[in-house]
């Protein structure tokens, strides 16, 4: 195998980023901005589009993205629709909407989206990221291949090993799979045409059962109330990250420490009568801030990855938490790794959050 990773854990983190981005982007802008900050550019609006060549990294965010030029870098798109050609030297990264490939691009592809294609003439040297409702590959993909959606089909090369989950899969006539295909669909979903060229073997895997769809939920409304939060509170959220930048060592001592001893004091007042009732508000509220603790992380993280490019303001904020979190939920992808990468992130969010939380209320008195 060419790579190896739980699929509903697949599923469920990308599919997030869909809606994540997808809400956070939708809202109207009436003109197209586009900064070049050294050999970056950065277009933003309802409708930017780019068909310059860009010595360095591409970030698109909008509603309707539109990019045929040349990257010497990455390109990274957050909206709506986007249709990308040209040519992509580093990586490509695109979540949203609809997202329709046909480029060259050199390095990995992560794509999530509610429609993904990856149009015939459409070239990706190495490996394959995606997730949607619906994912068509009809291109090359010279790496493996890794899909999840609610209905595949695969009618282009691959030039080693595909997993894939879903709800029915297609291979069709033009197909040529030179490594091994696995695949975790229903059966009496899956076709295979007859004329399809698979060099490597064919498993079919065990389906998962509901708990894969409740915990997709369960991250949908997590980066859905990110997004929502970072929104309605951009100031709140930047200061957090900026204890974070400041302070990472108080930061990661306190959020271990009230990821830790919070449980343990809602069991010993839960034990009560007269304790219980508290018990159960705090926990309610407990699991509130934790599900938004990586927000302060992703926000932190990219605001790193932008550098100079990144904004202030509500949209400099929504910005810079959509990078972060797909950054972040794109390395969470990784076996083992992935699960403490993330449990790091909300150890120190939550630690941010309740610092932040204090100053807030230290500050109030000094005010009225």
């Amino acid at each position: 195998m060419v790579f190896q990773t739980h699929p509903r854990r697949f599923t469920a983190l990308l599919s997030a980023v869909v809606i994540a981005s997808t809400l956070a982007c939708g809202s109207q802008r009436p003109q197209n901005e586009v900064t070049r900050r050294g050999e970056d550019l950065l277009a933003s609006g309802s409708t930017p589009t780019v068909a310059d060549s860009v010595p360095g990294d591409a970030i698109l965010v909008g509603r309707d993205l539109s990019f045929s030029g040349a990257t010497g870098g990455d390109y990274l798109g957050a909206g709506g629709q986007q249709a990308i050609t040209g040519r992509i030297h580093g990586s490509l990264r695109a979540a949203g909407g609809e997202i329709h490939v046909a480029a060259t691009v050199d390095r990995n592809t992560t794509i999530a989206g509610g429609n993904v294609e990856l149009d015939s003439v459409g070239v990706f040297e190495r490996n394959a990221y995606l997730i949607g409702g619906t994912v068509q590959v009809n291109g090359t993909v010279r790496g493996g291949l890794l899909a999840s959606g609610g209905k595949l089909t695969l009618n282009g090369v691959v030039g080693r090993d595909v997993e894939v989950v879903g709800g029915a899969l297609t291979v069709g006539p033009h197909a040529q799979i030179a490594g091994n295909l696995r695949y975790r669909v229903p059966a009496g979903k899956v076709h295979i045409d007859p004329a399809a060229r698979i060099s490597g073997t064919v498993t079919a895997l065990p389906v998962s059962g509901r708990r894969g769809l409740w915990r997709l939920l369960w991250i949908f409304g997590a980066l859905v109330a990110g997004s929502v939060a970072v929104t309605l509170f951009p100031g709140f959220a930047a200061e957090a990250a900026r204890t974070l930048s400041q302070s990472p060592g108080r930061s990661g001592l306190v959020g271990l420490g009230w990821l830790c001893l919070v449980p343990i004091a809602i069991v010993i007042a839960a034990i009560t009568v007269i304790g219980l009732p508290l018990a159960l508000v705090t926990a309610a509220l407990y699991l509130v801030v934790v599900s938004l603790a990586s927000v302060p992380f992703s926000l932190w993280l990219g605001q790193r990855l932008l550098g100079g490019r990144a904004r202030t303001g509500r949209q400099g904020a929504l910005v810079s938490f959509l990078v972060g979190a797909f950054i972040l939920l794109v390395v969470g992808l990784i076996p083992l790794v992935g699960g403490w990468v993330t449990l790091i992130a909300v150890i120190f969010g939550l630690g941010t959050i309740m610092i932040r939380a204090q100053a807030v209320r230290e500050r109030e008195p000094a005010l009225a």
